[in-house]
């Protein structure tokens, strides 16, 4: 079983809720399953992923340039005609409102790019199962929107910050919560207070308005990226457990590879320090393939190692396979991926290398026909 340590925000239900109600507005017969094979070819998705993000990064620069040209217009405007006190209550005022509009808008923007993603890769067409952690795909693609971090999930006592300390969490996280409340202020005037009076002044002050417009671009190009990468992802790791892990092959897996394909992504969520939904996914759907046991600390590397010394060959091929793909689904390699995977891959670490970067690529850019192929486990080295 695997339970939530962290309750849902309120700005997560809320997403939850809007995420849902374009669901019904649709009006699309839900399935049970759809397949990668039911979705359009590589250059199709790929051509209308970026026709999105474009899209909703247009929209996210204009509505910064416009809340930014209100505060920018006030400001010079009414400085030098109101008593000081006055002008900067009205200021703050304005400031506020218009910050307020901006998030507000970029919120709603960031929820409707995600659920048009979703409409390529079928999951709006899907029963709204649950997830680890009772998570629903709602959940996971509002949390994307919303730049929410994925919650604490508990799941075969796997801790994927146990090489993260205390006192580095904390910080993390108080940068986190600095960055939602202060950025959109910070990018708008930080800038243009490190200049001085004056002509100069006068022309700095505009040049937060471009800035600003950009920075909302960037997020919301950001959001769209996370949003194809837990999307795809989920696709592959449903993929992999329905079509690849088929009895004639499972059957065949000695019970330490069962095993150790449960240590391969246990430890690839450590390596990564996070709580990544694709690889949550993956690892749930690969314990209910094989017999798990509570108790085996799975996400010990060191045992991975040692198993992977222990087992056939062609069965530490489709271990590295395994582990290999694991690596990619986040779309990302930390600093101890890059620093432990060559200690699995050995003297096959370069062509392990390039897999997880071809496959990282084919997940953010929409070819997920292609990223499918990347996903075999065929007992053969690379």
């Amino acid at each position: 079983m695997s339970e939530k340590i962290e309750s849902e925000g309120l700005l997560e239900r809320l997403g939850v809720k809007y995420y849902r109600s374009l669901f019904k507005k649709a009006n699309i017969n839900e399935i049970a399953s759809f397949d990668i094979d039911d979705l359009p070819p590589d250059e199709t998705l790929q051509a209308l992923v970026e026709n999105i993000t474009l899209f909703a990064a247009i929209i996210a620069f204009t509505i910064g340039v416009l809340t930014t040209i209100v505060s920018v217009w006030f400001e010079l405007e009414y400085k030098d005609q109101l008593e000081t006190v006055t002008y900067y209550l009205l200021y703050i005022s304005v400031v506020i409102t218009m910050l307020v509009i901006e998030l507000s808008v970029l919120y709603w923007l960031g929820l409707k790019t995600v659920y048009s993603i979703s409409c390529l890769t079928g999951h709006h067409r899907t029963i709204d199962g649950s997830l680890p952690g009772d998570d629903s795909i709602a959940n996971i693609l509002s949390r994307a929107a919303l730049e929410i971090p994925d919650p604490v999930v508990d799941y075969l006592g796997i801790d994927p910050l146990k090489h993260i300390s205390k006192s580095k969490l904390l910080f993390v996280g108080l940068l986190y919560k600095a960055k939602v409340v202060f950025s959109g202020l910070v990018v708008k005037f930080i800038l243009v207070r490190m200049f001085g009076k004056g002509g100069l002044r006068f022309d700095m002050v505009w040049v937060s308005v471009p800035v600003t417009g950009i920075w909302d671009a960037f997020t919301i190009y950001k959001v769209a990226r996370e949003a194809r990468l837990r999307l795809f992802g989920n696709r592959l790791a449903q993929y992999m457990v329905d079509s690849i892990m088929q009895p004639e092959i499972i059957d065949n897996l000695s019970p330490k590879t069962r095993e150790g394909a449960i240590r391969a992504v246990a430890n690839m969520m450590v390596l990564t320090q996070n709580y990544h939904p694709n690889m949550l996914v993956l690892l749930v759907k690969l314990s209910d393939t094989f017999e798990v046991k509570q108790g085996c600390d799975y996400d010990d590397w060191d045992e991975f190692l040692q198993l992977l010394e222990e087992v056939p060959d062609k069965e530490r091929y489709f271990l590295l396979d395994l582990l290999c793909i694991a690596a990619a689904f986040d779309g990302q390699l930390s600093r101890l991926e890059r620093y432990h995977l060559p200690q699995a891959f050995k003297e096959y670490t370069d062509v392990y290398m390039l897999r997880i970067e071809k496959l990282t690529h084919c997940l953010l850019t929409g070819q997920l026909h292609s990223a499918k192929l990347l996903c075999q486990l065929d007992f053969e080295p690379g």
